[in-house]
């Protein structure tokens, strides 16, 4: 019957934990940054860039998060399609990386297209 009393407070833990996991959403589960390799590439983007039209764009690589941030706004989740191209969210706004011969990021491209 001890054993019981000792294991009953691990069982309601691992449901707790188990139905928060289920309630949250699909996308904030899966990882948004590509594999190992891709990853180290992603990190050498991580900065603050300048617009063409004044604006700045600030990219954070995590360890399996990307995020954006365009004029000081809070961090975005956005997801690589691979070590040169990061999409938002909703699909319509775009950033693509130009690199240098040595791998480092060059310039970058904010892409958007319009709602129809």
């Amino acid at each position: 019957m001890k054993t019981w009393t000792n294991l009953r407070p691990l069982t309601l833990t691992a449901a707790l934990l188990a139905s928060t996991t289920l309630m949250a959403p699909a996308s904030a589960q899966e990882p948004t940054v590509p594999a190992v390799a891709e990853r180290a590439m992603l990190r050498s983007a991580q900065g603050e860039y300048l617009l063409e039209d004044g604006r700045t764009l600030k990219v954070h690589v995590g360890a399996h998060r990307l995020g954006v941030s365009v004029d000081e706004r809070p961090l975005e989740t956005w997801r690589a399609e691979n070590a040169e191209l990061l999409v938002s969210p909703d699909g319509l706004r775009r950033v693509r990386l130009y690199r240098n011969g040595d791998g480092t990021v060059d310039r970058i491209a904010f892409e958007t297209d319009r709602m129809r």
